[in-house]
């Protein structure tokens, strides 16, 4: 019924209410019923059985599936409650006229709901929605309320239609609940998630997709995908425009080369019911470290697989070296020609040359076996950088952190490190400019760099301003062999990374054509003390005792024999290991005892040093045993105490070399 026919028919009402007999049934309705009395509006029907509006009004209000109460506006009591208001209280009709509007609500919702009312009243809301409502019992349910104003017996009040949604808001509260359960999953996903349309439109990302592209949803609001990483059109290979093509999911591998970055990318459709497609969804996941390390590994590789060549092919070129290398001296040493001498001395520097080429070449297959010692870097990076920079068109400019870590390094392999670099550095900017040489103690954890083991380290860092490094070149400049110069070989990188690599550190490289590069060298720090300098070299003397030589090679054992007996030594030669350990025994049972032994490491199809040493130290624990080799690469060089040697010399060696060392011992 309207306000105005409700109003019009509770004056007519009232008027006839006035004229009846009993004027009790009035008072009673405005005060409530008594006991037993009927509910309001029963006693409105005409004696003759004629349907009045009013009672026809009530008639429909009883029927009705939806809840109706009228309430005084003023004090809030219940005029009238149809059944089906008292099925959803808990009461009966004529027990909710005992109640009044704020027994129908919890205590905490009484002042929310007196507020509904009366925008309810003025017309101000249509409907008020999810109203918490309390039964007779204390339990609860939520109903939706709508109503309007209106005049009962010249009384202002309310009626109010409710309906019981308490199914429908427990359902959506579920849907709200998995909806935020959801989102909360999405937005704790560690990768990249974005949702996109049918057309590459962006709908939204997760919170680490708006991180990724430093933006947030209003950033990316009617944007392409592609857009977003600086494309303006969709990329050639793309797995999203698979799976549109083909509605499957999709997986792809790509490199971005507006970021810099390895994404992989899989994407997965979005169906409706009826299987159209609706969007997309993208995982992203930057891998760009675990490429880095794949690089590493496959160089690692490769590197390795060279190894077995290049040392065999080294090692029998060394020996002939060393021959060579020996006779060059020896004849330069008796010689009295000075012409003669300046022919041996052009000789011997191409020897040098030879010699550090077959050394690089073990260096870049193996990693060499570094001379390590505990040391200051801050000075030695020092004297380096500056030697290196100097006559040449570049500046050097070095920063170093106070207090640098020592660390455990070989020098000479370091120090051709950072040569390589800076010679780079210099032919990068012909024209001159400047090199920034860093130095900073540094803390890698486990995900910071999957090339290093967590730990402490001292980043050198070598920056120039020359014309960079292109992005298809980056990724090979420590391959073996690769080089984009005219006249290089493609060993000097190569050699620095296997160098590096056997510190237990790495080298790394970063650049952006045009403005420049940066190489990043990690040593590991040592705890250890630095070790004193080395001592002066010994001068050449003339010697005393019986040397036992032991090498398969013919040409060696005879120039090694020259060389010592020219400074007074006598030498008595072996071709392998057991023939050494023969003559040693019988030089002990006839008590005339050798002064020293030089074994050569390894023996063609004889036994070798590391054998024979095992077998000597049983005879002799004391005696100075020296181990030879052309596998530079070879732990025992590196480390002879621990294999039972006194000391170690790479081939192929020179006569002051040679002699050194036994001066040292003996």
């Amino acid at each position: 019924m309207s306000m105005a026919a409700g109003e019009g028919m509770a004056t007519k009402g009232t008027k006839r209410a006035a004229g009846a007999s009993d004027g009790s049934r009035t008072r009673s309705r405005r005060q409530g019923p008594a006991a037993g009395a009927k509910a309001p509006g029963r006693d409105r029907r005409p004696a003759a059985g004629k349907a009045r509006p009013y009672d026809l009004a009530l008639a429909i209000l009883d029927s009705a599936i939806e809840g109706v109460i009228i309430v005084d506006e003023s004090g809030g009591r219940l005029r009238y409650a149809n059944a089906s208001a008292g099925r959803m209280f808990g009461e009966s009709p004529q027990g909710m006229l005992r109640l009044t509007q704020d027994d129908l609500h919890p205590d905490e919702d009484r002042g929310t709901v007196h507020e509904s009312f009366k925008a309810l009243s003025r017309g101000d809301i249509k409907l008020a929605t999810a109203v918490p409502c309390q039964r007779r019992d204390g339990s609860c349910f939520w109903a939706d309320i709508s109503g309007a104003r209106l005049v009962l017996e010249g009384t202002p009040c309310i009626i109010g239609f409710f309906t019981d949604v308490s199914d429908q808001k427990a359902a959506c509260d579920a849907n709200a609940e998995a909806q935020a359960l959801l989102a909360s999953v999405f937005n704790a996903v560690p990768d990249i998630l974005g949702i996109q349309d049918t057309r590459h439109g962006v709908i939204r990302y997760n919170e680490a997709g708006y991180r990724f592209l430093n933006t947030d949803a209003e950033g990316v609001r009617g944007r392409k995908c592609f857009e977003l990483i600086g494309r303006t059109a969709p990329c050639v290979q793309c797995a999203t425009s698979e799976t549109y093509r083909t509605l499957k999911p999709a997986k792809l591998e790509k490199f971005v080369e507006t970021m810099g970055i390895w994404l992989d990318v899989r994407s997965y459709p979005i169906f409706d019911s009826f299987g159209n497609l609706k969007g997309i969804v993208e995982h992203l996941r930057d891998i760009t470290l675990q490429k880095r390390a794949e690089a590493e590994l496959l160089r690692t590789e490769k590197l390795s697989s060279l190894a077995i060549l290049a040392g065999g092919i080294a090692h029998d070129f060394n020996n002939l070296l060393g021959g060579i290398y020996g006779n060059i001296e020896m004849a330069r040493t008796v010689s009295q020609s000075r012409q003669v001498k300046d022919f041996l001395d052009a000789t011997l520097k191409t020897m040098n040359r030879a010699r550090a080429l077959t050394q690089q070449l073990l260096t870049f297959a193996k990693g060499g076996a570094p001379m390590r010692r505990v040391a200051p870097v801050e000075s030695f990076l020092r004297e380096t950088a500056n030697f290196a920079c100097s006559g040449s068109r570049t500046s050097c400019a070095l920063d170093i952190e106070p207090g640098l870590w020592a660390c455990n390094y070989d020098a000479d392999q370091v120090a051709q490190v950072i040569d390589n670099i800076l010679i780079n550095a210099q032919q990068a900017m012909p024209g001159g400019g400047m090199i920034t040489v860093t130095a900073r103690n540094v803390g890698i954890g486990g995900e910071d760099s999957p090339a290093l083991a967590p730990g402490r380290y001292v980043r050198l860092s070598i920056r120039d301003q020359g014309i960079g490094i292109s992005v298809e070149h980056l990724p090979r400049i420590f391959d073996p062999f690769f080089t984009t110069k005219q006249q290089g070989s493609g060993l000097g990188l190569a050699t620095s990374f296997s160098i590096i690599r056997q510190h237990g550190g790495h080298i790394q490289a970063e650049s952006e054509p045009g403005k420049g590069s940066v190489f990043h060298i990690f040593l590991p720090a040592s705890d250890a003390p630095a070790e004193a300098r080395p001592a002066p070299e010994a001068v050449l003397a003339k010697g005393a005792g019986r040397i036992l030589v032991m090498d398969d090679e013919e040409m060696l054992r005879e120039t090694i024999g020259t060389m010592l007996k020219y400074h007074g030594y006598e030498t008595v030669m072996a071709a392998d290991g057991a023939e050494a350990l023969r003559i040693f025994d019988a030089s002990l049972s006839v008590g005339n005892p050798f002064a020293a032994v030089i074994l050569d490491l390894t023996i063609s199809g004889g036994m070798g040093g590391r054998e024979t040493i095992a077998e000597l130290r049983k005879k002799d624990r004391a005696i100075p045993v020296f181990v030879a080799s052309g596998y530079a690469v070879d732990p025992i060089l590196a480390c002879p105490q621990d294999y039972g040697f006194t000391d170690s010399i790479a081939k192929p060696f020179s006569r002051k070399g040679l002699i050194e060392i036994l001066c040292k011992y003996l």
